[in-house]
């Protein structure tokens, strides 16, 4: 496996842990996900107005379109969010993010380091 692989660990209903492995994403993949979210976030409602997608919209979302990656049918949207621990909820961010949009997890992490820094300096000035 290499660093391409997509890995899912879920919980099914006899309360087993799978494992899910995916190492294939169609770059049609990353444009489906783009039109996805463009689609949640140009939401209207009745007289027109925008609707502000939530944090939820964007989960279910992100684990519905997750679920697509995989060729395994057991891996599904309800099977990702009732099988997905709590603490394993950024796997499917960062699926999404660096794996399928493809952005670096490393410029991620410098910039928010950077970000930190810079707060930090503002914190500490007199002006």
């Amino acid at each position: 496996m290499t660093e391409r692989t997509i890995k899912l660990r879920l919980r099914n209903a006899k309360g087993d842990v799978e494992e899910f492995f995916q190492d294939f994403v169609p770059f049609s993949k990353r444009l489906d996900y783009i039109r996805l979210e463009k689609e949640l976030e140009n939401r209207k409602d009745e007289s027109g107005e925008l609707i502000k997608p939530t944090e939820s919209d964007y989960m279910e979302l992100q684990a519905e379109f997750v679920a697509s990656l995989f060729n395994d049918k057991k891996v599904n949207k309800k099977a990702i969010l009732e099988g997905l621990d709590t603490q394993d909820l950024d796997v499917i961010y960062d699926i999404v993010r660096y794996r399928v949009l493809g952005f670096s997890k490393e410029e991620d992490e410098a910039l928010k380091k950077a970000l930190a820094a810079e707060m930090s300096a503002g914190q500490n000035s007199t002006t």
